[in-house]
């Protein structure tokens, strides 16, 4: 409840967005968020996971959702531990939503323990199956503007990958209405 009372206020404490920008969201987000940048890719590199049951894992069995991706290696530190925790935030205010059964937080990680918190039911944790670092380098491709961050890509439902955001400097709430932005795109 207090979760969802935050994002009450919070989304009614940005009037920018009142108007749903619905085809402009990549523009808006980036007007509202330096940490932002628009990608709009159809092929992604392949990620070549097992999940948490040891089967292999794609992108492809999750085309129906919001992924929110992002990379824990186990040498990262502390910019991955202050990414994890917020977006242990943007889970929260996602999470405490009717998007809760729409986005899934895929956390590629080679560390034994990369998600701070209690391990929501749209958590996916996955282990690459050849060295992470050649795959944070091919996603890190994607988006060369932030050589040191780690990054969250978002991708879009039908697996377009659709934005990255860099860091651990932006603001969740931007996340929250950026996944809501693609959640209620058709």
């Amino acid at each position: 409840m207090k979760n969802i009372l935050l994002l009450i206020a919070l989304v009614a404490g940005l009037p920018a967005y009142a108007d749903h920008p619905g085809d402009r969201l990549d523009e808006v987000m980036a007007q509202k968020e330096p940490a932002f940048t628009a990608v709009d890719l159809n092929e992604l590199p392949a990620l070549g996971l097992l999940g948490p049951d040891g089967e292999p894992l794609d992108l492809e069995s999750l085309s129906d959702q919001v992924v929110v991706l992002s990379f824990v290696p186990s040498d990262c530190g502390q910019p991955c531990a202050d990414q994890q925790a917020l977006l242990e935030k943007v889970r929260g205010g996602v999470n405490s939503s009717p998007m809760l059964d729409m986005v899934t937080f895929l956390v590629v990680t080679d560390a034994s323990d990369p998600v701070p918190g209690p391990i929501a039911k749209n958590v996916v944790i996955a282990r690459a199956q050849e060295p992470i670092e050649n795959l944070i380098d091919q996603y890190r491709a994607i988006a060369p503007d932030h050589p040191e961050a780690p990054l969250v890509h978002v991708i879009a439902r039908g697996n377009r990958h659709a934005g990255v955001f860099a860091g651990s400097g932006f603001r969740h709430i931007n996340m929250i209405l950026y996944v809501n932005g693609l959640t209620n795109a058709h």
